[in-house]
């Protein structure tokens, strides 16, 4: 038997090397860790050269295969039935938790941000990022058992010597991830040394028993502790037959100077110390999943705490995203240290607090967002000699001049692809007059597909941007009280009683004391001036209007509105009717909302004494509908210092901030899947522009974009702008003339939901209305643009001028293609084939971006499944719209 241990031994594979320890020091409170913290940022040298790193994000993909590894062993062993160690049990019963951090670190720390982290030129931790320097420094202190405010207090005691980077703020959970997780393996590394352990010290108890009583074993010299405990702990199945073995362990550990009672106390320890350890891991993973991040940075955050002292009081009040673009611009200003962004940052500040001085702090420059993305931009640089790097200059130069750029670009497109058509139709023996023909008719065609393209490398070069706002979540201030109106026809009982509700929908998903609901009601055209059925229609509607106050004004008669017109002679139009409709309408709504008592609306119902104190209007259509708290965040940019209508007296027009803001208007579910053409077509840029306000290509170049009349005016402003600046009976589409007055911002990131049309009959009576519209905006491209007496008339920038040029063009593009392919098959020479497949891909070009797109694959950590099977139920709605 001693032969067959001695063999067994000799063919059991050789020890592995040790593994790395647990990083496990002296605990330290966290008085004492802030201590540290302000030690190590005294210690710790950043390293100029800012090399790459000797591999934590490497490690890292190391660690998750590992665990992924370890843990599909440990649970073989647990469907088995074999014994499962405490310590194990945590990992089993928590590895998802491990895997979801392990992709939230994939997913937040690209190489490349890490690369740009400040390294550390310390000998401990050569070339590897400061911030994870400092969370492996606070797990090995506190034992992998983190708390909110040792985590705080930690960065407190380090920047009070060492300010850090914003970067490295943000990096600091994606690090302390990471050394969770390196923790985690070298514990786990622990958890399947004692598996082998047993396994092995089974192993040898079954050879033992399986040669037979009264042989000797042999034991091997490095016999690890684990194997020698379990190996105790499974003699005492066996009673006195094995006492052979247990004596010579005893001998064994003597030489040691232990006992066995020493040794299985130790193991015991060992083994209630790697399970603490590992349920404070998880904990610890738990809790950095967890954690408002976002809170926790602005808390820390040295810049921030500048920021705050913004002489204007906005920086506080904006929301998150917008006090992170703010402090992205000082990251751009600054060096990357700390030290240089909060220098920034005070350099901003300091600028703001001197035009407060100089202008008041209600002014615009005295908020510290006009000196780090406004105007004073420029000025800001120049104090904190920063110079834009040679690639940051052509951008400049391009956007300086961007209303060139584009429509130039959009000519020399156009032009190169009618040029290229004439050419073609001359070779194969085309008339001058014929090609001039061919020219004519292919313009729209061809411009609209090469303005498809410039948009598209226009939004390479210029990425959204998100306007700032105030966090009105809290509530609407009272200096920015707001009405929602929606200008409409009461035609029946029954439509009114559906707008009715419709209008408690708005008010319950808007609900705030200081945001009031109107329905703005017209009588509809007829050829009398009162029919049989008005008076029943408009009592309906008031009765309506005071059950809602009764319900829900809180018993002020002041949250719901009811203002009603009746029919005046038109003689135009040669009928009776509302004064120039829905613009009289809102006409009518700014002189009662300033004082003016003439207003026609002839039945008032409501508290009126509080529309007096409106600053905001909200216009929306019958069917539109407004998410919850769409109006609060419409508000909200509103009211921002550097979206405040600031008008021009000199020049008739909004030059400054916004006096629109025009939310993005989206096909409800309802709406689209109403028909196959209202799946098809809604939504679609290329077919409605109403619907989608064309592209965001105006708002992210231009700095504004096209009012589609859905969306918030400032009741002043556009007052100032507008009044008067319209003839009566001469302009019946009105929403892009006074965008272009009045200067509007497309808010994308906020939407309104509104109806399709059903059917492409719907479609088109809507289509012809609007470009009816589009042609009596003509005259103001003229010198001799209409106006009221008294009333000068503004002349129009080249890109406002292009705006009324474009709607013209897009009205003509579906009539011109039809010509045109009717004139390629009757009048051009050459293959008609030919001519019909050229033409056809000019006019579906639109459409090819986004089945490239399509067939460009699955995008990122999106499956092959989700992809083919998105797309099989996509593909047939995008080639019926190239098709069609």
């Amino acid at each position: 038997m001693r032969r067959g241990l001695a063999d067994f031994f000799r063919v059991a594979p050789r020890p592995r090397p040790p593994a790395a320890k647990p990083p496990r020091e002296e605990l330290l409170s966290v008085e004492l860790l802030e201590e540290r913290a302000r030690a190590l940022a005294a210690r710790f040298t950043v390293d100029p050269a800012r090399r790459a790193g000797r591999g934590a994000v490497r490690r890292f993909e190391n660690n998750a295969r590992f665990l992924r590894d370890a843990y599909r062993a440990l649970a073989d062993d647990a469907h088995h039935g074999a014994y499962v160690a405490p310590a194990a049990e945590w990992l089993l019963d928590n590895f998802h938790l491990a895997a979801a951090q392990i992709r939230e670190v994939r997913q937040n720390l690209p190489r490349g941000y890490y690369r740009e982290l400040p390294k550390l030129a310390s000998r401990e931790f050569y070339g590897e990022a400061r911030v994870y320097a400092l969370a492996v420094e606070l797990i090995r202190h506190s034992d992998s058992r983190l708390e909110y405010a040792m985590l705080e207090r930690f960065l407190e005691g380090f920047q009070s010597v060492a300010p850090l980077t914003l970067g490295e703020l943000w990096a600091w959970p994606s690090m302390l991830k990471l050394a969770l997780i390196e923790n985690l393996r070298r514990l786990t590394e622990e958890i399947s040394a004692a598996r082998r352990a047993r396994r092995h010290g089974d192993a040898l108890i079954a050879r033992i028993d399986a040669a037979g009583e009264g042989a000797t074993p042999a034991l091997p010299p490095d016999l690890p502790r684990g194997e020698i405990v379990h190996i105790l702990q499974r003699l005492r199945e066996y009673g006195p037959g094995l006492a052979a073995v247990r004596a010579e362990i005893e001998v064994r550990l003597a030489t040691e100077r232990r006992t066995i009672d020493e040794a299985i106390r130790a193991e015991l320890q060992d083994a209630s110390a790697l399970q603490i350890s590992t349920a404070n891991v998880i904990g610890s993973l738990r809790l950095v999943g967890d954690a408002d991040w976002r809170r926790y940075v602005e808390s820390v955050s040295l810049v921030e705490r500048v920021l705050l002292r913004d002489p204007a009081g906005v920086y506080g009040r904006m929301d998150f995203l917008s006090r992170d673009r703010y402090r992205g611009a000082v990251e751009e200003l600054a060096q990357p240290s700390g030290e240089a962004q909060v220098r920034a940052a005070l350099r901003a500040v300091e600028s703001a607090r001197q035009a407060a001085d100089a202008e008041g702090v209600d002014a615009r420059t005295a908020h510290v967002g006009w000196h780090l993305i406004g105007r004073g931009r420029r000025a800001l640089e120049a104090d904190l000699a920063w110079r834009p790097t040679m690639l940051q200059r052509v951008r400049r130069g391009l956007f300086a001049h961007a209303a060139a750029v584009y429509l130039g670009a959009i000519l020399a497109g156009t032009g190169v692809l009618v040029a290229a058509a004439a050419a073609c139709a001359l070779r194969q023996g085309a008339s001058a007059w014929t090609a001039l023909v061919l020219v004519v008719l292919a313009l729209p065609a061809c411009s609209e597909a090469v303005i498809a393209l410039v948009q598209r490398a226009a939004a390479r070069l210029a990425p959204p941007r998100r306007l700032p706002r105030l966090d009105l979540s809290a509530g609407v201030p009272e200096d920015a009280r707001t009405l929602v109106v929606v200008p409409t026809l009461l035609t029946s009982a029954d439509g009114v009683r559906k707008l009715l509700e419709r209008l408690e929908v708005l008010a319950l998903g808007n609900f705030d004391a200081r945001i009031h609901f109107a329905i703005l009601g017209d009588d509809a055209d007829a050829e009398a001036m009162r029919l049989p059925g008005d008076a029943l229609i408009v009592e309906t509607a008031r009765a309506g209007i005071a059950a809602l106050n009764a319900r829900l004004s809180d018993g002020r008669g002041d949250r719901f509105f009811l203002l009603h017109r009746e029919r005046r002679w038109c003689a135009q139009e040669g009928l009776w009717m509302a004064w120039e409709r829905k613009r009289g309408k809102l006409v009518e709504l700014q002189r009662l909302l300033r004082g003016d008592d003439a207003s026609r609306f002839d039945v008032r119902e409501g508290a009126l004494n509080v529309l007096s104190r409106v600053r905001y209007c909200i216009t929306l259509d019958s069917d539109t509908l407004l998410p919850r708290d769409a109006a609060k965040k419409l508000i909200g940019v509103a009211v921002h210092p550097l979206n405040r209508a600031g008008f021009d007296p000199a020049l008739g027009r909004v030059t400054e901030g916004y006096g629109i803001l025009q939310p993005r208007v989206s096909v409800g579910t309802s709406g689209a899947g109403v028909s196959r053409f209202a799946r098809l077509f809604g939504g679609e840029s290329s077919v409605d522009p109403y619907t989608t306000a064309v592209s965001d290509t105006y708002q992210d170049l231009f700095g504004e974009g096209i009012f589609t009349g859905k969306g918030l005016y400032d009741v002043d402003a556009f007052a100032a702008a507008l009044d008067g600046r319209v003839p009566d009976n001469t302009l019946l589409s009105h929403d892009l003339f006074e965008g272009l007055f009045a200067r509007v911002a497309l808010v994308s990131d906020v939407e309104v939901v509104d109806e399709y049309p059903a059917n492409f009959l719907a479609y088109a009576r809507r289509l012809h209305r609007w470009s009816r519209g589009d042609w009596q905006l003509l005259p103001w491209l003229t010198p001799w643009a209409p106006a009221r007496a008294g009333r000068p008339r503004g002349r129009l920038p080249l890109l406002a001028c292009w705006k009324i040029i474009d709607n013209l063009r897009r009205s003509l593009t579906a009539p011109a293609s039809v010509m045109l392919f009717v004139f390629a098959w009757s009048r051009l020479p050459g293959d008609a084939a030919a001519w019909t497949t050229a033409i056809a891909a000019v006019v579906a070009f639109p459409f090819f971006p986004t089945a490239l797109e399509a067939l460009s694959g699955p995008g990122r950590q999106q499956p092959w499944s989700v992809f083919l099977r998105a797309a099989a139920q996509e593909g047939p709605d995008l080639l019926a719209r190239i098709v069609l």
